[in-house]
C-alpha cells in the first residue's frame, strides 16, 4: 500500500465516522444499571502491545485511573470564557461536491445556537474563523507571523468570512440522529475502494500512526453519540450525577445497544482511541509555556484586569498543568523523530490534516461540522507542536489553545465513558 492510498484510507475512515447514520432506537428498549461498580474490572481489555507500537507510555489501568480527574479539571476550563466560544463559519460550501442536510432526532437536532457577538467579552472577540488552520500548506510558520497574546489582536484587518460565535458547552457533541444516505455512499465506497487491500501489513510502523489516530478520532466519536444519545431534560439519568459533563443544565441517557456494538466490540479502536489520547496529552504537556507563561492573556476584564472567574481559570489551568496525567510519559515523540521514515512523513502527515479539516466542511450536519473542524485542527495542533523541531521556536495563538484543551477535554470524556458504559450497560442489552 503506498502512501497516497494510506492516507485517502485515513481521510475516508474519518468521513465515515462522520458521514455514518445513527438511527435512534425506541427507547424502551435502553438497558442500563442504575449505578456503577468502579472497582469493576474494565469490560474493554486493550492490547498493550498495541499501545507500544503506538509510541505510547502510559498503561491502560494508568490512563483509567488519571482520566477521572483529568475530566473533571478540563470540564471547569472548558466552561471558562475563554475556551467555550468558538468562532466558526459552519455555512462554508463543499469544495468537492454538493451536499444536503438531514437530520432524524427530535431531541438533539443538527442545528446550533449562534452567539451575539455583543455577549462575548471583548478580549475574546476574534477576527477570523478559529477552525482555520493558519499555514495553508502544512508547514510550520515562523512564530512572528501569528499573534503572541490577545493585545496583538487588534492590529490584525477585520476580515468578514461568515464566522459565528458557537457556544460549545451549550452545543455538546452526541447523537443527532443525522442521515444523509447520498454521503454515506460515496464515503464508504471511497472507503472500501482504497482500504482494502492486501499489503496493507507492508506499511511502516511510522505511517500506520497516522491511520491509528484517526481511528481514535472515529472512535471518540462513537463513544460521545452512544453515551450522549437520548435527551434527559428532566436531569434524572444517572450520568448526570457522573462528572462526565461540563455542562450542568445538560443530561443524557445511553444508548447501551450502540455502546456494545460500536465501542465494546472493537478493543482494538478503543485502543487507537488511548493511542490519540496520549498523543494530545503530550502535545499539552509541551505547549505548557504557552498557557502558564503569562495567564494574563486568559483575563478578560473591559481593561484587561482578571474577573473572579479568570482567577479561578488561573488555577484550574496550573491544576491541569500539575496534574498526574499531564505530567507522566504517554507518547514518545522522541521514538518517532529519531527515525529517518518519520521525519521525512511529517510534511505529508500535516498536508494530510490540512485537507481532512477541509473535508469537515462536507459534512451535512451542523453541529458535527463544527465538532469535526475543531478537532481535525486540534490534531493538527498537536502535530504541530510535536513533530516540530526542538530547536525551532514555534507559537500558539488562541484558536490553536481553544482546539487542543477541548479536544482533550472531548478525548478524555470518551477515555472514560468507554470503560464506565462497559459497568453501566447490560452486555446483551
Amino acid at each position: 500500500m503506498n502512501i497516497e492510498t494510506v492516507i485517502k484510507c485515513a481521510i475516508s475512515a474519518l468521513l465515515v465516522a462522520f458521514l455514518v447514520c445513527t438511527h435512534e432506537a425506541p427507547k424502551a428498549t435502553v438497558r442500563f444499571a442504575t449505578t456503577t461498580n468502579l472497582s469493576a474490572k474494565p469490560r474493554i481489555v486493550l492490547d498493550t502491545t498495541k499501545l507500544g507500537y503506538g509510541y505510547c507510555h502510559s498503561s491502560p489501568a494508568d490512563i483509567d485511573e488519571g482520566t477521572t480527574s483529568l475530566l473533571e479539571i478540563l470540564n471547569r476550563i472548558t466552561v471558562s470564557s475563554y475556551f467555550r466560544y468558538f468562532k466558526v463559519n459552519s455555512a462554508k460550501p463543499c469544495p468537492y461536491w454538493a451536499v444536503s442536510l438531514l437530520c432524524t432526532s427530535t431531541e438533539n437536532t443538527c442545528d446550533v445556537c449562534k452567539c451575539d457577538e455583543n455577549l462575548i467579552p471583548e478580549a475574546l472577540r476574534a477576527n477570523e474563523d478559529m477552525s482555520e488552520l493558519n499555514t495553508p500548506d502544512g508547514s510550520i510558520m515562523p512564530a512572528v507571523l501569528q499573534p503572541m497574546n490577545l493585545d496583538d489582536w487588534g492590529d490584525w484587518l477585520k476580515m468578514d468570512d461568515g464566522a459565528e460565535y458557537v457556544d460549545l458547552v451549550s452545543n455538546p457533541e452526541g447523537n443527532t440522529g443525522y442521515s444523509g444516505p447520498l454521503a454515506v455512499q460515496v464515503w464508504r465506497a471511497i472507503y472500501a475502494e482504497n482500504c482494502l487491500s492486501s499489503d496493507k501489513d507492508e506499511a511502516c510502523q511510522e505511517l500506520s500512526i497516522l491511520r491509528t489516530l484517526l481511528s481514535g478520532l472515529h472512535m471518540s466519536i462513537n463513544v460521545h453519540v452512544c453515551t450522549s444519545f437520548y435527551k434527559d431534560p428532566e436531569l434524572a439519568s444517572p450520568q448526570h450525577s457522573a462528572g462526565i459533563y461540563n455542562n450542568p443544565n445538560i443530561s443524557f441517557y445511553p444508548s447501551c445497544e450502540m455502546y456494545n456494538k460500536r465501542v465494546a466490540a472493537f478493543p482494538e479502536f478503543v485502543g487507537n482511541l488511548y493511542i490519540l489520547y496520549q498523543f494530545i496529552l503530550r502535545a499539552l504537556a509541551k505547549a505548557r509555556p504557552f498557557f502558564t507563561n503569562d495567564v494574563s492573556i486568559f483575563n478578560t476584564g473591559p481593561r484587561g484586569e482578571a474577573t473572579l472567574a479568570d482567577l479561578q481559570l488561573h488555577a484550574n489551568i496550573k491544576e491541569l498543568f500539575d496534574s498526574r496525567l499531564i505530567c507522566s510519559p504517554t507518547f514518545d515523540e522522541g521514538a518517532f523523530l529519531e527515525s529517518e521514515k518519520g521525519r521525512s512523513l511529517i510534511p505529508q502527515f500535516k498536508s494530510m490534516m490540512l485537507n481532512v479539516t477541509r473535508l469537515m466542511d462536507c459534512v451535512t450536519c451542523e453541529k458535527c461540522r463544527i465538532w469535526g473542524k475543531l478537532q481535525t485542527k486540534g490534531i493538527a495542533v498537536a502535530m504541530k507542536i510535536i513533530m516540530n523541531p526542538e530547536n525551532e521556536r514555534i507559537s500558539l495563538d488562541r484558536s490553536e489553545m481553544v482546539t487542543l484543551v477541548n479536544l482533550a477535554r472531548q478525548l478524555a470524556f470518551s477515555v472514560r465513558n468507554a470503560q464506565r458504559l462497559g459497568t453501566v450497560c447490560k452486555e446483551d442489552a
